[in-house]
């Protein structure tokens, strides 16, 4: 699934506020792997430099396809629409992922325009004392039911402050990760039977029906389905 330029396009998002923090650390750590590689283009967001305001709940975007706001959410949502690949990385707070990340979320055309489908991702989270896997298995499942093909998560404790980098450990998980996801991509590979399973019980179930019964009211969310490839009849 190159770009038109012939490469990789994959996309990195540091949901959290702090540029230069952890989690910021272990995002350019994968960039500067995946760079390694001739055939893709890398690129990573900060949330922090993005202006994305609150979802007002008006489900206009469910009937046109497009948010009534303009900011930047949806350029970054346009933008993981034609990514190959796509990796979040957020602190844990409060057992949950950051608030600039769940503010995108609710703006980002995710789970019911089924944003994912077909992109391969990776999930990280860092934390430093409790809790971080209740924010990993939200994000996991996001990706899922928004039609992802899961390639691995990286879940990091660390104490604030201190520099993931300086762990073998973590440089070598960051590694490994980053390998599978290129050949995942190159390859055009399928995701576990799990994840399957759970996605596609999601559409049949959950989304399909819903989109069926609100007819005109969610053609905006056809129309991110016919340019996907789902079937919706």
């Amino acid at each position: 699934m190159p770009t038109k330029r012939g490469k990789m396009k994959i996309i990195l998002i540091n949901a959290s506020p702090r540029k230069t923090g952890a989690t910021a650390k272990i995002l350019h750590e994968f960039k500067s792997r995946l760079e390694g590689y001739e055939d893709t283009d890398v690129v990573l967001y900060h949330l922090s430099d993005l202006k994305i305001d609150y979802c007002k709940g008006c489900c206009i975007c469910y009937k046109t396809g497009e948010c009534i706001i303009n900011d930047d959410a949806e350029m970054l949502s346009k933008e993981i629409s034609e990514a190959n690949g796509l990796i979040i990385g957020s602190p844990n707070y409060a057992s949950a992922v950051s608030g600039q990340l769940k503010t995108f979320v609710d703006r980002g055309h995710f789970a019911v325009e089924q944003l994912l489908s077909n992109v391969y991702t990776i999930s990280i989270v860092t934390y430093e004392n409790a809790d971080g896997r209740p924010a990993i298995k939200y994000m996991q499942k996001l990706f899922t039911v928004s039609g992802a093909r899961n390639m691995g998560a990286l879940l990091i404790k660390i104490p604030f402050n201190e520099n993931p980098m300086d762990k073998e450990r973590i440089k070598k998980q960051i590694g490994r990760l980053s390998n599978r996801l290129y050949n995942a991509i190159k390859t055009k590979a399928s995701t576990t039977i799990v994840n399957r399973v759970f996605h596609a019980a999601a559409l049949r179930f959950v989304f399909r029906p819903l989109v069926i019964k609100k007819g005109s009211k969610y053609q905006g969310v056809l129309k991110h389905w016919q340019k996907r490839g789902i079937r919706y009849e």
